[in-house]
């Protein structure tokens, strides 16, 4: 009876390990692979990345001779780097500037305007916004394959070439 027991217990935990590993993540709705220069106070990138639609999520990456250098996933409230997850205002506040609105990112990344569509003026192959205040001065410029995101008070660029 007991040796019954045993061999039914090792087969349920058998299961249910199996079905854990089987599950599969959700695969990416889109899939770029990029060429990006990230440089602000507290990042310096300049090299191949990668950028995976989920549903709900963003997760960007860049790699550094062929290793990865920043793994970044985006929900709809935090940005995670690595195992280390803060709020997209703190990710703002640290990595880019503080005045920044919390979406700011994760429209860069997808090409989206910035600030609500402020001075939004549309071009042949996109769109142009230049944005200025006391706290930032930034030209932000999207077309079919490339970003360009520049802020001359915060020192933050940000350029995205699609790769294909």
């Amino acid at each position: 009876m007991q040796k019954k027991l045993k061999k039914s217990i090792f087969l349920v935990a058998s299961s249910i390990i199996l079905a854990s590993c089987s599950a599969v993540a959700p695969a990416p709705t889109k899939q770029k692979s990029l060429f990006v220069i990230w440089k602000s106070p507290s990042l310096k990138y300049a090299d191949q990345g990668f950028l995976y639609v989920l549903p709900n999520k963003l997760k960007f990456e860049i790699y550094a001779s062929g290793q990865p250098a920043l793994k970044l996933s985006i929900a709809s409230s935090q940005i995670c780097t690595g195992p280390l997850c803060m709020s997209k205002e703190s990710f703002n506040a640290k990595y880019l500037s503080k005045y920044y609105p919390k979406d700011t990112l994760e429209s860069i990344l997808m090409g989206k305007p910035i600030f609500g569509g402020k001075n939004l003026k549309q071009t042949s192959s996109g769109f142009t916004q230049h944005i200025k205040s006391a706290n930032y001065d930034i030209k932000y410029k999207v077309t079919d394959n490339y970003i360009e995101f520049v802020d001359k008070i915060s020192n933050v660029i940000i350029k995205i070439k699609n790769q294909g």
